[in-house]
């Protein structure tokens, strides 16, 4: 991909280097990266002293990432507490028993305390 950077600002860029026309003499090439690419994850990119790196493997853009994944983790762990939550009304209300002879509500607050743990680890 061929960029442009002026006053610390992606300018333009294109794939290819015609593309480039407001300032042609301060093209730059970042190799690897398509503009589509670029377009679809422009998080993973930032500017520094005129030229666009790939910051993908940095500290700050893995925690970054870490904490992302954290918080999409408690998000989907709360969904299946939500989830559980009512399979252990029904249980409470209805009783049974799974095949394995141990009853619902036993196996469900089981993945509860399961969950809630993992949640508190995080």
């Amino acid at each position: 991909m061929f960029y442009v950077v002026k006053d610390e600002n992606l300018y333009e860029f294109a794939d290819n280097i015609e593309a480039i026309l407001d300032y042609p003499e301060l093209v730059q090439e970042i190799s690897g990266v398509t503009m589509f690419e670029y377009q679809m994850n422009k998080e993973k990119f930032k500017i520094e002293n005129g030229k666009l790196v790939d910051i993908t493997q940095t500290t700050e853009y893995l925690s970054k990432v870490a904490e992302e994944d954290k918080l999409a983790r408690k998000q989907e762990i709360q969904s299946e507490l939500d989830a559980l939550d009512l399979k252990s009304i029904r249980a409470m209300r209805e009783g049974g028993v799974g095949e394995d002879g141990v009853p619902y509500l036993n196996k469900y607050q089981a993945e509860i305390i399961e969950l809630r743990n993992e949640y508190n680890s995080l």
